[in-house]
């Protein structure tokens, strides 16, 4: 009886998958290709033959990241531009508070790391662009650069967001995150505007 392999995307899926919820529970320290192969049901062998080892996991797993947040940003169908500009940036937040380990290392230097992710990082901020795009087109952003325009807001959102990971700021039971978060929207939304 002949033994049925498993297509190789599966593997590749399974491994990313499982390179994930090793990130959730035991961070980037435990993130071996050991323990990944373990909570994928694979031998170590399979992370080399499939993702190239531990950098190509790291890469796959940052690209993975990056493709997630892309369809987070692209999400909203709401007719209005501000609206969708604004639903943009929430879903940003929620993606990064969701997978704060994976959104830390998405943004960090891979410092001593072979890490190569393509253009998948290009491609989310080029989500952000066609928003821009399509608020400029709706006269609700001035028509200034829509690269540059991207840019300063990626920068008010990821800032915030960052800041809001690391526990910075404000101390104490009476701030209010969802609150400052949305004034920060509120704040790109009158800077940007037509």
């Amino acid at each position: 009886m002949a033994t049925k392999r498993t297509p190789v995307g599966d593997v590749r899926r399974s491994l990313i998958a499982a390179g994930h919820r090793v990130l959730r529970t035991s961070g980037v320290q435990g993130l071996t290709v050991r323990a990944v192969a373990s909570e994928a049901g694979v031998a170590p062998m399979g992370v080399y033959n499939h993702l190239d080892g531990k950098d190509g996991l790291l890469s796959a797993l940052v690209v993975d990241g990056f493709i997630q947040l892309r369809a987070a940003v692209a999400a909203s169908t709401d007719p209005d531009a501000a609206t969708r500009l604004r639903d943009a940036g929430r879903a940003y937040r929620r993606f990064a508070l969701a997978n704060p380990t994976l959104y830390h290392l998405m943004f960090s230097m891979f410092a001593g790391q072979n890490i190569d992710i393509g253009d998948s990082g290009a491609e989310a901020l080029g989500e952000l662009t066609e928003l821009v795009r399509f608020g400029q087109a709706a006269g609700v952003i001035r028509a200034d650069d829509p690269e540059q325009q991207t840019f300063a807001i990626w920068s008010c959102v990821h800032g915030a967001v960052s800041l809001e990971l690391e526990a910075a700021g404000p101390d104490g039971e009476n701030v209010d995150r969802d609150a400052i978060f949305e004034a920060v929207l509120e704040l790109i939304e009158r800077g940007v505007s037509a």
